[in-house]
Order: C-alpha cells, then sequence, then structure tokens
C-alpha cells in the first residue's frame, strides 16, 4: 500500500431508538431524512477529515411491543480535501451507501432492546490534484449489532430518546494495489433525538449521531484504519 497516496473511509450507519405502541395493532410508518457529518477517518501517517451530506429514506412497523426498522441512506457526491501528516495535499470524491435492519422490542414504556444486520461501502475516487487521479478505493462493512434505548415524553411537545449500539462485522477494502484485503471491524454508535408532531400522524425529528469504529486484522496489510463520525439528521415521518 502507498502510504501517501491511499486514504481509506467507511461508513456505519446507527441505529435510533424507536418507541413501540401496546396497543393491539399494527403501525406502519415511513421516512426521509437528510444528514450532515463531520467525519475524520485515520490510517498510518494520514486519512482524510472533511463533511459531506446525505439522504435517505427507511419504514417502521410496529405491533404491540415489537418493531422491525428498515432504512437506506446515500451520498451521491461530496468533495473534500485529504490530508497527509496533517498537511492539506489531495482532493477526492466520496460515495457512501448504507443499508440497515433491525428487529427491536419494548421492554416498557421507556426502555427499548434492538438487535440488527448493517452493511455500508465507500467508495473514494482521487481527483485531479492527485497523481494517481481517477484510482479508486473501496472499504465496505457489513456484520450484526445489538443496542439499547430510552425515550421520555416531554409534556405533550414531543418525545426525547436516546440509544447506545455495538457492532461486530466483517470488512473488506479494495484498491488498484492491494486489489483486496478481507479484515474485522467493531465499535460504539451512540445517539439522541427529539422527535414532535407537526399536525395528526405527520412529525419531525432531529438526531445528533456519533460513530466511533475500528478496522483491524487485514489479511495483506498491518495497517489499522479508525472512523469517528459525528452527524446532524433532520427527519420527517408519517404514521399510517
Amino acid at each position: 500500500m502507498k502510504k501517501s497516496t491511499y486514504y481509506l473511509i467507511t461508513t456505519i450507519l446507527v441505529t435510533s431508538y424507536y418507541p413501540a405502541h401496546s396497543a393491539d395493532e399494527i403501525t406502519v410508518i415511513p421516512n426521509v431524512f437528510i444528514s450532515s457529518r463531520n467525519f475524520e477517518y485515520s490510517v498510518s501517517n494520514g486519512g482524510v477529515k472533511g463533511n459531506i451530506n446525505s439522504i435517505g429514506l427507511g419504514i417502521t412497523g410496529t405491533y404491540q411491543r415489537f418493531y422491525i426498522d428498515l432504512s437506506g441512506e446515500n451520498t451521491p457526491s461530496a468533495t473534500d480535501e485529504s490530508t497527509v501528516n496533517l498537511l492539506p495535499s489531495e482532493a477526492a470524491d466520496f460515495r457512501r451507501t448504507d443499508f440497515a435492519t433491525s428487529l427491536g422490542y419494548a421492554v416498557n414504556e421507556s426502555i427499548s432492546t434492538f438487535i440488527g444486520y448493517k452493511y455500508g461501502k465507500t467508495t473514494i475516487t482521487e481527483l485531479y490534484a492527485s497523481p494517481v487521479a481517477g484510482s479508486k478505493i473501496g472499504l465496505q462493512a457489513k456484520g450484526f449489532f445489538i443496542g439499547a434505548g430510552g425515550g421520555w415524553s416531554v409534556r405533550d411537545w414531543g418525545l426525547f430518546s436516546f440509544s447506545a449500539a455495538y457492532a461486530n462485522m466483517n470488512a473488506l477494502y479494495q484498491d488498484v494495489a492491494i486489489r483486496s484485503a478481507k479484515g474485522d471491524a467493531s465499535g460504539t454508535s451512540l445517539g439522541i433525538k427529539w422527535k414532535a408532531p407537526i399536525i395528526k400522524n405527520f412529525s419531525y425529528d432531529l438526531s445528533v449521531m456519533r460513530h466511533d469504529y475500528y478496522y483491524k486484522n487485514f489479511d495483506k496489510f498491518d495497517t489499522d484504519i479508525s472512523e469517528q463520525i459525528l452527524s446532524l439528521r433532520l427527519g420527517l415521518s408519517y404514521r399510517f
């Protein structure tokens, strides 16, 4: 691997707590959201840091104390500066895709637990400023996660909630030099959310999420990868 040229990025989608309804009815809640992400990825003596935006869709179904959630998020494109030894030197184009599904159970009116599976892939293309312009780097992770969350109503204004999750995943790194290398990924996700109604059955939510993930044990190189992402998300949902 050319440490002065190749920079690694990966993806994680945090699972947020969603309160289940106790009534014997099936509820379907589609949602759409936009995210602004501040990220920092580090590898060896270099890395990438900057900001990207993304858009996502999801749907949640609830029955009694159980719920299932499906979501996907994509960043069409974003241009940020790469760094080598903390000095700006090159530019890269980022493409990110995420999918996640989770199954949860409301222990009581305030606490929920969940398990799930997630997949994420980022493709980085070096731009004209790079000596290897046009070359691509890919890093994907997929695997299971487990977590818990809590939520409390604030008068009749809305619901404040939080979630915490731990993931254990398989990683795959790809570039023009190494071709592909398999490794392990693990880490934590923390989130807080405020959800409030706009009109009947129609709500907005604002959430802040923090991801800390670590990639290691690659079979073709010894370098470890670390990832920190702070996300601000605005969403809209409708309850059927």
